[in-house]
Parts: structure tokens; C-alpha cells; sequence
């Protein structure tokens, strides 16, 4: 056999083995993500995100499905700030460990962030669809200290009103960013 026919066929092969896994790993957590998947944020949406949201470095950034930790490290990097993502995608969640070696100050937790408690957060971030975005509000609201900064790209918080509603400089990624401050709340005192 021919090398380059060899090297057409290995390349294939690891493609069609990377696509499995992606498939795989989305698979396996379809209950509790309901088909979201694991997809970067864009760069120049997190550019607008830390330009409208600024922080300081005894602040706590939490991101809810963080990826592969592309908030987590420009928070960290431009504030110098503590940071928790959770990703419950294996594949994202490897890629976010990988990309974050070296940083001290970010920890991902390959864990369900629905079981987590959100009471020290300072600022928290999230992508997700807008069929949880309900269930979303409720825990906040719960656990949440009034005037902790909330940062959803696309879909809204129900029932919360934004500070400011932002868009990145792109005709590709210009949907909308929302900025909240968590209202007053029975999980806070």
C-alpha cells in the first residue's frame, strides 16, 4: 500500500474515531443537558462580557457548563480573579482541564452544577437553552446574595430585569448578552 494512501486512511480514521467520540460523550449526558451541547464561545462575546462586567481579583467567577474554560481563562487572565467552572460533557470537560494547566486560580469540576451551591459567587456565567432557563431563575433567586453579577449570552433570566443587554462587535456573534444583578433573595443572609 501506498504511504500516501496509509496516511489518507489514518487520517480518516482518527476523524471518524473523534466524531464517536463527540457523539458518545453528548450521549451520555442527554439526560441532565436535554441535547445541549458542548460548543466554544466565541472570543468576541467573551471580550464584551469582560469589557461590561469588570472585576476584582477577590472576586469568585462561577461558569455553569464552562466548556472548554474559554471564560474561566480570560476572567482569570484579564482580573485575576478565582474561578469554578462545571462541565458534565467528558470530552469538554478533558479539553478544559488541558487548556487550564498551569492556573492556579481556576478549578473545573466535572460535576452537575443543578447540585451545586452558588452562595459565593460574585459573578456567574452561563450558555444555556432556553428550556432551562426557568428552572435556572429559581436557583439563583435561591441562592444567590443580592447584587451577584449573572451574565447569560442569548436566551434571558424569566422574571429578572437586566441591567444592560449587550453585543459583541460582529455581525456573526451579535446576539444579545444579558447583565443582571440578583435580586433580593430567600437564599441570601
Amino acid at each position: 500500500m501506498p504511504l500516501w494512501l496509509l496516511v489518507i486512511f489514518l487520517v480518516l480514521g482518527g476523524l471518524i474515531v473523534v466524531k464517536m467520540l463527540h457523539a458518545i460523550a453528548v450521549v451520555s449526558v442527554f439526560p441532565v443537558t436535554q441535547g445541549a451541547m458542548f460548543t466554544s464561545t466565541a472570543r468576541v462575546k467573551i471580550e464584551a462580557i469582560m469589557n461590561a462586567v469588570p472585576m476584582k481579583p477577590s472576586d469568585f467567577f462561577v461558569d455553569l457548563g464552562c466548556g472548554d474554560g474559554r471564560a474561566l481563562r480570560e476572567a482569570t487572565k484579564r482580573y485575576g480573579v478565582r474561578c469554578l467552572g462545571f462541565e458534565i460533557n467528558p470530552l469538554a470537560y478533558v479539553l478544559a482541564r488541558v487548556q487550564c494547566l498551569g492556573s492556579g486560580n481556576i478549578r473545573i469540576r466535572w460535576s452537575n452544577f443543578w447540585k451545586a451551591d452558588l452562595r459565593e459567587a460574585d459573578v456567574v456565567f452561563c450558555y444555556l437553552f432556553p428550556d432551562v432557563m426557568k428552572r435556572l431563575a429559581d436557583k439563583l433567586e435561591s441562592e444567590l446574595r443580592p447584587g451577584t453579577r449573572v451574565v447569560s449570552c442569548n436566551f434571558p433570566v424569566p422574571r429578572w430585569q437586566p441591567v444592560e443587554v449587550l453585543h459583541a462587535a460582529s455581525t456573526l456573534h451579535n446576539d444579545p448578552i444579558y447583565v443582571y444583578r440578583s435580586p433580593a433573595s430567600s437564599g441570601s443572609g
